[in-house]
């Protein structure tokens, strides 16, 4: 985050830590870096702090790791909306940021936490941390809406992932169609990058009954990764998909996800998405940005309007907000209603676990 006043960063981030040494007396203090982190340690006073860099998702860690975990903090990171959804206590400390984002990136965040409960920010560190822990209950109108479909269309599951964050909901969806169909096969699809680790990839190998593994193609005009785009998607078009198949898209304007859906129409087609990311992606007027400041590049063109084409694909649209490092705006040109036969929305919170 590039529109951000650091040195407040710093002082703030080194309060809310000497905050958590304060309230948390009786507990074992864990810092875990984000992935991108690389020289934010040694500005941050981490006494009693044990850091872990492990490559485990913050969400597979609070997951594993809940029956142990008495709260969990971030300043503004998804992973304390995951702790909240899963029972744990989980806080951020964004309120108490105020001031130190600006710009397009504190719009996304404002908008991303936005709804969230009062009880979840930690406005002021003179108040002490209350419990907000609930109890998850289950979706049965999506449970019931999941069988049916699972029922409706016999063959393979092909979960399709760019972000391991996701791997949790979709360990849970590969669980429940187990539980209702035993002998259905179930196979991952990864485009991968740099946050996926080669001890989490070789233990989704046992989980799954194929784990295909594709390189992340990005816009690019490198010779060398325009052929490797043509190679993925030459590779993706040559897959025997049964029509009865069902693809679980998390990754919804992704190249990987676009040669499936273009490639191989008649599986059934469910788009799972983050509401926030949605209404990010597709209103950016209503989520507060200035749609003026919102520019179409000249690769975004190159891809929509000349490869794409060329390879058989759905057209994309790639524009970038104004800002000192720009934030990209990714999206397939027709809307998702037309593409897929669900769109399925997750949101960051719905109360008592309605």
């Amino acid at each position: 985050m590039t529109e951000i006043d650091v040195s407040s960063f710093i002082t703030k981030t080194n309060q809310c830590l000497e905050y958590l040494r304060k309230n948390c007396p009786d507990c074992k203090l864990i810092y875990r870096p984000h992935p991108d982190e690389k020289e934010e340690l040694k500005v941050l006073n981490l006494r009693d702090f044990a850091i872990q860099r492990d490559g485990q998702t913050a969400e597979e860690f609070l997951w594993f790791n809940k029956n142990n975990i008495q709260s969990a903090f971030s300043v503004c990171s998804t992973s304390s909306i995951a702790g909240l959804n899963i029972g744990l206590n989980a806080y951020a400390f964004y309120k108490y940021f105020t001031g130190v984002f600006h710009g397009a990136h504190k719009i996304f965040v404002d908008k991303y936490f936005a709804g969230m409960p009062d009880s979840f920010f930690v406005k002021d560190l003179t108040s002490p941390l209350i419990n907000n822990r609930v109890t998850p209950r289950p979706d049965s109108n999506f449970i019931e809406k999941f069988r049916e479909i699972l029922s409706s269309n016999s063959g393979p599951l092909w979960f399709i992932v760019v972000e391991n964050r996701f791997l949790l909901a979709i360990s849970a969806l590969a669980k429940m169609a187990k539980q209702n169909f035993p002998n259905r096969p179930i196979n991952l699809v990864i485009s991968r990058h740099h946050r996926w680790q080669d001890e989490a990839l070789a233990t989704l190998q046992a989980d799954f009954d194929q784990v295909l593994i594709f390189p992340r193609h990005f816009y690019s005009l490198q010779p060398s990764k325009l052929f490797s785009a043509w190679r993925t998607a030459r590779r993706i078009k040559k897959l025997r998909i049964e029509p009865s198949s069902i693809f679980l898209g998390f990754a919804h304007h992704s190249f990987i996800e676009n040669c499936f859906i273009s490639y191989h129409p008649k599986p059934y087609k469910l788009a799972f998405l983050p509401e926030k990311t949605w209404e990010i992606t597709f209103h950016p007027v209503q989520a507060g940005f200035d749609v003026a400041q919102l520019r179409s590049t000249g690769i975004g063109w190159f891809y929509s309007h000349l490869l794409e084409p060329l390879l058989g694909l759905q057209h994309t649209k790639f524009q970038q907000y104004s800002s000192p490092k720009p934030l990209a705006f990714i999206r397939l040109e027709h809307p998702l209603e037309e593409l897929y036969d669900q769109v399925l929305l997750f949101k960051n919170w719905a109360g008592q676990g309605d």
